[in-house]
Order: structure tokens, then sequence, then C-alpha cells
């Protein structure tokens, strides 16, 4: 299954583009553009050299604007600590009614995108490469550099606040639209994590929070990691979220893992697959509030693959 961000289409109209670029670039032409997904952002590419992120139509506003602002300070905080690259912010818009940020393009392709032209040697040295980089994400470092500068009031217990709250509000607002075999295995999945204590026994982190093989750049030919990029979800939280991949198959889990040099806490496979499994409940409903039909139907669509027992990659 390929994700809904990768076939959701652009929804801000290209003169609002070139005119928000126009003075970084003169005489730039529709053509300079390719569009290249749509998720929290609309990302294009922009002559070939530079990334360019306009946030999705229900956040061009102040919103936006400092979800922007936050993920560039975060991006200054790690740099130092992680020996990946990623993206250094150099244009950062003012405007909350078209927010946008650009930066130099990282070499590479997602990962996502030549998986499957790799052999598996090099498919495991990428995971291998992932498991020191979240080691240094992770790291006890960064976590007292964050939460020195944003104080977090994030621990365990209010983790598993957070998914019971999280819980009763599927209940009023998704359930109704489930089928009695899908309400019942979320109830089951839900019900399984929140009861077993050892689920939030963990060190909170500071985590990407929406790591996948999207958002991991690689050299195609040579399948080194060349960065990782879209850290707009990142904060103090489990640590596991990172460490689901669960679509590029057991081999290249165990690898990632392997190279992961940071104690996992008690119930990481249960926690990775809770987090796993509970993702279709997201697009649902996100794509409810923000009255968008087809993210509901991907989120439909990836309930179904979870219910089967399969791993959709990339997602």
């Amino acid at each position: 299954m390929a994700c809904f961000e990768e076939n959701n289409p652009c929804d801000i109209p290209t003169g609002a583009v070139l005119g928000a670029l126009g003075e970084l670039f003169p005489g730039i032409g529709a053509g300079d553009l390719r569009f290249l997904y749509h998720g929290t952002y609309n990302v294009f590419e922009v002559r070939g050299g530079y990334i360019f992120k306009f946030p999705d139509r229900s956040l061009r506003n102040e919103r936006g604007l400092n979800l922007i602002r936050r993920e560039n300070s975060v991006l200054e905080l790690l740099r130092p600590h992680v020996s990946v690259e990623v993206p250094r912010f150099e244009f950062v818009s003012s405007d909350p009614g078209l927010p946008f940020v650009g930066y130099r393009k990282i070499e590479g392709v997602s990962l996502s995108r030549c998986y499957e032209d790799a052999d598996g040697g090099r498919r495991l040295s990428v995971a291998r490469r992932l498991g020191r980089f979240l080691s240094e994400l992770h790291s006890p470092e960064v976590y007292r550099a964050y939460t020195a500068r944003w104080p977090s009031g994030f621990t365990p217990d209010s983790h598993r606040r957070y998914w019971e709250s999280y819980h009763r509000r599927l209940g009023e607002e998704v359930y109704p639209r489930l089928t009695q075999a899908q309400r019942e295995w979320m109830d089951e999945l839900f019900t399984g994590f929140l009861k077993d204590d050892g689920n939030f026994r963990f060190a909170p982190r500071v985590a990407h929070c929406d790591l996948d093989a999207t958002n991991v750049l690689v050299d195609p030919s040579s399948f080194r990691v060349t960065g990782v990029i879209d850290f707009e979800e990142a904060r103090v939280w489990d640590p596991a979220a990172d460490l689901l991949f669960y679509g590029e198959g057991p081999e290249f889990r165990e690898r990632l893992l392997s190279g992961y040099s940071l104690p996992t806490g008690p119930n990481l496979e249960q926690r990775t697959r809770f987090l796993h499994d509970r993702a279709p409940l997201i697009y649902i409903q996100t794509g409810i509030d923000l009255g968008y039909p087809s993210m509901v139907d991907a989120g439909f669509e990836m309930l179904s693959i979870r219910m089967a027992g399969s791993s959709d990659r990339n997602c």
C-alpha cells in the first residue's frame, strides 16, 4: 500500500507558491517547481536544489507558522548531537497567512522509493545505520538539552492517561463508523496495551515520532544514509515510536535494533506493535476532523491490512 501522503494531491495553488518565492528566486516559473508530496506540508523541490514546505490548508495560519518555527528550533538543538544530516532551514516566512520554510536539498532519495531495488546486504546496512542514528537522537544528552529549553510534563503515567483519553475519544468519534469486528479488534488492541504496567516503565526520550522509510534519505547507488527529514512531530515521548519499521521485514528491524545501543525498556515488542497498529485510526480521525474523505478512506484501507496481520511498508 502506498502512503496516503505520497498520493495526496497538492492543496495550494501554484500561483500562491510562485508569489511567495518570487523575491527569493527572481524569474521563478512553474517549471522550476516539482511537487513531491502532501502530508502536514505541501512539499516542493525548487530549481533542483531547494526544498520548500507549505503547510496543509488547515495550518495556513498562526498554528502553521508556529509549527515551522518550532521545528526550526528543534533542528538547531539536535544538529550537534546527531551524525546524520538533518535540514538546515534558510528561509522561514513570517506571514501566518502563508507560512512556509525552505532549505537546501539533502542529496538522496527516500528509502521508500528505492527499498525494493536494494539487495539484502544494503538494506541491513541502512537498518544498522538508523539504529546508530536513533541511539544519538534518543540519548540522555539530547533529552537533557531539549527539556532544559522546553520543560516537559511528559511521564510514562501521563502517556497512559493520554491513550486512555484517546481510546474514549475514538469511541465517540470513530467507532460509530466501524464494523463490529473492527471495534472488537481495536478494543482488544487498546485494552491489552493499557492494562499491562510494563508498557509504562520506559525512560522518556526525544523521539522523531514520524519516522518511517519515507523520511529516511539514501544515496540510491550506494544506499548510504544521507539524511533524515520531517521533524515537525518531534517531542518527548516513548522512544519505541521510532523503532517500528515492521513493513521492511523482520531482518531489517532486527538489524536496526542491533545497532541501537540504548536500553529499550520492558515490553518493546508490545509497545511498538501497539503504536504500529493504532496508526489507521489517526488517519480516520484526522480525516473526519479536517473533512478529508480520502484520508478517511486511506485509514480504513490501512485498518484492513492491520487486521489481516500484515504490515504496509512506508506508512
